[in-house]
């Protein structure tokens, strides 16, 4: 296909080509293709699909499932064990036993959250343990040594 060109770098021209043909304010470098040249090229193209010509349910069939790059084998999608019922309840118990006060200040009202004592991670029978829970507030539970797996990733 013809190259195109703005109408202000005509100076920038190759050797030895020349202007064809002009469309609205483009110029087009090069020849022009013949018909019987556009006709073999129209051709050629006949019955293949494009994508601008696929309609988006035929393109989205041919990426479903195990044909998709981003296939993980038909995994679902797990709820996080930190978003369960089991953990809501375990955060209301402990909050109803330490009165909704933090136990480190002694502050109610503000941002409270509970800590687990023994880590999440590397003591899963203790998860749901109301003994293994500690009201705290925002400001002292950030000063906590494993508060958002500090200890965990640190060692």
């Amino acid at each position: 296909m013809p190259r195109k060109i703005h109408p202000n770098s005509l100076k920038n021209l190759l050797k030895g080509q020349e202007l064809t043909h002009r469309k609205g304010n483009k110029y087009f470098l090069g020849k022009k293709h013949t018909e019987k040249t556009k006709r073999k090229i129209r051709l050629a193209k006949l019955g293949k699909p494009t994508w601008s010509s696929m309609h988006r349910k035929e393109m989205g069939e041919k990426i479903l499932g195990d044909k998709n790059p981003n296939w993980k084998g038909g995994i679902k999608n797990i709820q996080h064990p930190r978003c369960s019922s089991e953990i809501k309840q375990w955060r209301i118990l402990v909050f109803t036993r330490d009165n909704w006060t933090c136990q480190v200040c002694g502050q109610v009202g503000k941002t409270l959250n509970v800590h687990h004592i023994k880590s999440w991670i590397k003591c899963p029978e203790l998860r749901y343990e109301v003994d293994n829970g500690i009201t705290l507030c925002l400001e002292c539970h950030k000063l906590t040594d494993n508060y958002a797996n500090r200890k965990f990733y640190n060692n």
